[in-house]
């Protein structure tokens, strides 16, 4: 019996293809914060504003705090920085930043 933490890949769980790219697995698609705004034919900051803009809260935004012990340094750098969406809130995303 394989446990939770076997990798999709490994498992032979094919990849959702959103995009050139994003994939997204069970739902969620993560990526780098350039990724999203090259998929999006946008800049970085375009897509920051659309997130907030739309007032999604991203299941997993790596620049930000965890809230557990010390603040540690946590990169913001856009070749750094992820962000993982659903796929509803990645669609909205796409839909605000085409308008």
């Amino acid at each position: 019996m394989q446990g939770t933490s076997t990798p999709n890949r490994a498992q032979g769980v094919s990849a959702h293809r959103s995009g050139d790219t994003l994939e997204g697995w069970g739902g969620i698609i993560s990526a780098h914060l350039d990724d999203w705004a090259a998929e999006l034919d946008c800049t970085p900051e375009d897509v920051l504003g659309a997130v907030d803009s739309a007032g999604i809260d991203p299941i997993t935004d790596t620049a930000k705090n965890k809230g557990q012990g010390k603040d540690r340094d946590r990169p913001t750098d856009p070749a750094l920085r992820c962000l993982a969406l659903t796929i509803d809130d990645a669609q909205t995303l796409k839909n605000v930043l085409s308008q």
